[in-house]
């Protein structure tokens, strides 16, 4: 037959669902539901179409169904998804790029740079200079590592700032003649 899915393109599509981590949210939610997303004129019909999405946004999918086709013989199949229900962070944080003219920044970010790298180091005792150096963890957690210590002292470096601003603004308040 023509328009028979075969068993081994299936067997295929479930293969490359399960190894992209996918998943198909109609068949998921409507599994003993036999509903078309394709018809001909003479009758024949089947259920050709996947909705796949990853399994990361699965909890934010409400609700999934087949269409009415209109002019075609495709039935669109919708999705119903909601994301305001999750709690939601601050955002993203971004570094200040000012800090980089503060010395005192600078120095103290070397100084949790070297710190982090000493920290890591798989044996110490060993005096090599820093591009042949060994970890005791990967350089991508290394570098992470780096970055949320740098992170936190921009973090509280910025704070810090604020402060001593704040208390000088308020000096100079106190000292104009009103």
């Amino acid at each position: 037959m023509l328009f028979k899915i075969m068993r081994w393109t299936q067997v295929k599509i479930h293969e490359v669902m399960h190894d992209l981590d996918l998943l198909d949210m109609w068949r998921l939610q409507h599994p003993f539901e036999k509903r078309y997303s394709w018809r001909v004129p003479n009758r024949k019909q089947s259920r050709l179409d996947y909705f796949m999405i990853t399994s990361d946004i699965e909890a934010f999918v409400i609700s999934s169904d087949i269409g009415i086709s209109y002019r075609s013989d495709q039935s669109p199949i919708l999705i119903n998804l909601k994301f305001s229900s999750q709690i939601r962070g601050k955002g993203t944080w971004k570094f200040n790029n000012s800090l980089l003219k503060e010395t005192e920044f600078i120095e103290k970010v070397k100084g949790n740079i070297k710190t982090v790298i000493k920290e890591y180091e798989s044996d110490p005792s060993i005096d090599i200079e820093i591009d042949d150096e060994q970890f005791s963890i990967s350089y991508q957690l290394l570098w992470d590592m780096i970055k949320m210590k740098v992170r936190g002292s921009a973090i509280s470096f910025s704070s810090f700032r604020k402060k001593e601003q704040n208390n000088k603004e308020k000096e100079l308040f106190y000292k104009i003649p009103l």
